[in-house]
């Protein structure tokens, strides 16, 4: 209590710290002599320390230890950030020209199936804090970007049934379902993919967006759950609209 009233008095300008606040504002102003080179060389060991030092551990260790997780791990492999956290023992492929965007979460088939599959294909980007759950498989393909905080899932996690999860048992394989993410998609922040879709070659998924369903190609779809709210190329939208009606 004492302190805190010698504290508040000096806020106010009186008490035995009276004069620290004036004291504090000088200690602001004091400069110290600059000297034009010798700080140029400082800001640029910091530069090259802050673009470089990402690189080194890259190269000596991030990338030798996902390799090491990998079946398969491409050429010219970016990581900007800690290796992803990966729970199980499945299958991990990944292509060339991929970037990993710090802390990242993949479970690849724990408790459930040691044959679970990641694929991931060429010049992917997997944003920041992404969850990419499967028993059984999950597919992303070529030139797909996932934004922060996208969440892939081919399995509940846990059975619906109350009684299996009393006792804690793990799904079984037959409840999950195979998630197939085409090439150049765009799964925005934030959205959830759940188990059995598949997302067609050029679509989006809006920030939020939950995906229960299939989403066609070319499409931009939002929600909880997510629907088609435009065709981001018309004109096929109408050439299928003519050919469903031609099969009729």
């Amino acid at each position: 209590m004492i302190w805190s009233r010698i504290i508040g008095g000096a806020v106010k300008g009186h008490g035995p710290l009276r004069h620290a606040r004036r004291l504090y504002r000088r200690l602001l102003e004091v400069r110290l002599p600059f000297f034009r080179p010798f700080w140029s060389l400082v800001y640029t060991l910091q530069e090259l320390r802050r673009l470089l030092w990402p690189i080194f551990l890259k190269v000596i260790y991030r990338e030798p230890i996902l390799r090491y997780r990998c079946a398969r791990l491409g050429k010219r492999l970016s990581m900007h950030g800690s290796v992803p956290l990966i729970y199980g023992t499945g299958r991990i492929e990944i292509g060339d020209d991929v970037l990993i965007v710090g802390r990242n979460t993949w479970v690849v088939g724990s408790k459930v199936s040691t044959d679970a599959r990641l694929e991931i294909g060429d010049r992917v980007v997997i944003g920041y804090q992404n969850v990419l759950s499967l028993a059984k498989r999950i597919t992303i393909g070529d030139d797909t970007m996932l934004a922060s905080n996208v969440q892939i899932y081919d399995n509940g996690n846990h059975p619906l049934d109350p009684d299996r999860r009393l006792r804690k048992e793990p799904i079984a394989l037959d409840e999950a379902s195979p998630v197939t993410i085409g090439r150049n998609v765009w799964l925005a922040t934030g959205c959830i993919i759940m188990p059995g879709v598949t997302i067609g070659d050029g679509a989006v998924v809006g920030a939020g967006s939950i995906v229960t369903t299939d989403v066609p190609s070319n499409t931009l779809v939002v929600g909880n759950p997510a629907r088609v709210v435009r065709w981001l190329r018309p004109e096929e939208a109408r050439r299928d609209v003519i050919a469903a009606g031609a099969g009729a």
